[in-house]
This record gives C-alpha cells, sequence and structure tokens, in this order.
C-alpha cells in the first residue's frame, strides 16, 4: 500500500510539472506573437496565477501590477500631504498567504517637493496579512494653481516569491490653500465633503462702501466692520453641483441656512436641491453632509474613486 500511494504521488507531482511545463512554453510563443504591452499582460497573467496556487497574494490599494496612477486635482501646493499606502496579503476575506511576505520600496517625487517615506523595508505578518507605510509630500516652495507633482513608487517582494507592484500619484494645484475631500465607505447611508481652508483673508461678495466684489481685506479690517457689512464678506464663495439623482444634500443642517443661493431640479415632480453657493470663513474645515441614494456604494475621494461625484468649484 505504501508504494502504491508513493508512486500515486510522484505521477501527481510529474503531472503538476507537465502543466506547468506546457504554461511556461506557451507563454513564451504568446510572448512573440503579442506587442510588448499585450505580453507583459498575459506573462503577468500566468505568473499571478502560479502564485495563487502556492498561495503567495501581495497587493497594495495604490499600487499593481500595471502601474496604478492617482490624480488629486485639488490640492493647495501649500501644506504637506500625506499618501498611506496599505498592502495586504490576502486572496478574500477567507483566504490569506500562509507564509510572511518581505518587501522592499523604492520611491522619487519630483524636484519641486521633497519627499520622506516612513520605511524603506517592511513585512507583511501571516498572523494579520497587512501593513503600511507613508511618504509625505512638502512643498520646496508655495506653488501656484496649474503647478503638478508626481510620486512613483515601486513595492518588491523579497520571499517568499518575487513581485513588484507600482504606481504613481500625481498632484494638481488647484486654488492655493483650498482642499476637499469625501468620506464615505460602502453600505454607510451618507457621505461627508469635506472642506479645508487655510487662507487666512476675507474676500469681498457683496460691495459695500469703498469695496468691491473681489476685493480682499486682512482680518483686523474684517473685525472693525459692522454685522451687516461683515455678513457681505466670506474667505472662500464655493460652488458644489450635484446629481439629486445619485446624492442628497442634508438641508436640515446651519450650513444650508446659510447659503448664498442654490438651484434645483425636478424629479417626480418634486424640487431638489442640486447646486449650491456658499462661503467658507478663514483657517477653517466644514464637513457637508450627503445622504446616498445607493448606500452600498463608495463615494470616496480621492484614490477609491479617480473623480469626484460632486464637482467643486472656487468662484
Amino acid at each position: 500500500m505504501k508504494k502504491e500511494k508513493t508512486e500515486k504521488t510522484k505521477k501527481r507531482r510529474i503531472n503538476r510539472f507537465l502543466v506547468i511545463l506546457i504554461i511556461v512554453v506557451l507563454s513564451i510563443g504568446v510572448l512573440f506573437l503579442f506587442k510588448p504591452s499585450y505580453a507583459r499582460y498575459i506573462y503577468n497573467g500566468i505568473k499571478n496565477y502560479y502564485y495563487e496556487s502556492q498561495r503567495f497574494y501581495f497587493n497594495c490599494d495604490k499600487l499593481s501590477d500595471d502601474n496604478a496612477i492617482f490624480q488629486l486635482d485639488n490640492w493647495d501646493g501649500v501644506n504637506s500631504f500625506t499618501v498611506t499606502y496599505n498592502l495586504n496579503s490576502f486572496k478574500n476575506n477567507s483566504v490569506a498567504a500562509d507564509s510572511d511576505i518581505a518587501y522592499n520600496i523604492v520611491y522619487n517625487c519630483s524636484s519641486n517637493v521633497t519627499c520622506t517615506i516612513s520605511k524603506q523595508q517592511g513585512v507583511i505578518y501571516k498572523t494579520t496579512h497587512q501593513d503600511y507605510f507613508t511618504v509625505n509630500i512638502t512643498p520646496n516652495t508655495a506653488l501656484s494653481a496649474g503647478d503638478s507633482v508626481t510620486l512613483n513608487v515601486s513595492a518588491s517582494s523579497t520571499s517568499p516569491y518575487t513581485k513588484t507592484l507600482t504606481g504613481m500619484v500625481k498632484l494638481n494645484v488647484g486654488v492655493p490653500g483650498i482642499t476637499y475631500e469625501i468620506v464615505d465607505k460602502a453600505n454607510q447611508p451618507y457621505l461627508d465633503f469635506k472642506i479645508t481652508n487655510t487662507l487666512n483673508y476675507y474676500r469681498v461678495v457683496t460691495p459695500f462702501g469703498n469695496y468691491s466684489a473681489g476685493d480682499t481685506l486682512e482680518e483686523e479690517a474684517y473685525n472693525n466692520l459692522s454685522a451687516n457689512d461683515k455678513s457681505k464678506c466670506t474667505s472662500a464663495l464655493i460652488k458644489l453641483t450635484f446629481n439629486p439623482n445619485v446624492i442628497l444634500i442634508d438641508i436640515t443642517s446651519d450650513f444650508y441656512d446659510n447659503a448664498y443661493s442654490y438651484d434645483t431640479q425636478l424629479i417626480d415632480n418634486k424640487e431638489y436641491v442640486n447646486e449650491i453657493i456658499f462661503g467658507v470663513d478663514p483657517v477653517t474645515s466644514i464637513s457637508v453632509r450627503f445622504y446616498k441614494v445607493e448606500a452600498s456604494n463608495n463615494y470616496t475621494y480621492p484614490f477609491v474613486n479617480q473623480s469626484s461625484i460632486i464637482n467643486f468649484e472656487v468662484l
């Protein structure tokens, strides 16, 4: 019986080897038939199939086999920006790698910023299946609207197998001093649109006295105004445009009551807000809540989604 079992085991190993050999031979032939990009795609697919057969999973939320690209269009170009890279060794919620995975990190960024990384090597332990590192991007000088910076990162596993994931983060400077993000998660009934304003001055929205629309006032000059004239100023005038078939603004908030104006559209003979204009005070952060029509969707921006579901504009 033992001899028979040993022979069966040998046959299984031989058959497995033959299958892998056939795959390798076929892949080599395919590589010659297709363009380099297609060949690389096919090769990576075969390689990943082999890794999975060995219970080896090496993933990152901002890196991939084919160079993930993430873009943020509303960076203020003044404050530091931190990018967090979350790595894991999961295939899915119930399957994960059965060994520790060691990895190294290489990064570079454009010359107009200085980048610092939290570590350049790490281990995804089989007990947790997760690890992370951060890269902090700091402007060398205050950047202007239209400027951009790039950060390129690659993470390569060194054991038990080698695999390289790459990605690029591009930050485009919008209105200096103003940034926004969407904080959300799947199966949550609402999302929060968060705006941060680091500008330390006021702008005139409605002309009064010797001031015209668009004039700026320092805090001391603003504090000397009457309450009525103060109401005609804000640090930044923001317009949000969105689809009420997808998300609905919270009209019970103080933010909504203090808005300068809003627009609506008819849906099933009912009016729903689809655009709102409001002001933001200097050096402050506000959060605007929206309720999701489909709670299962995740509208997080940036990184989870390449674009924002809410159009943001500084007037």
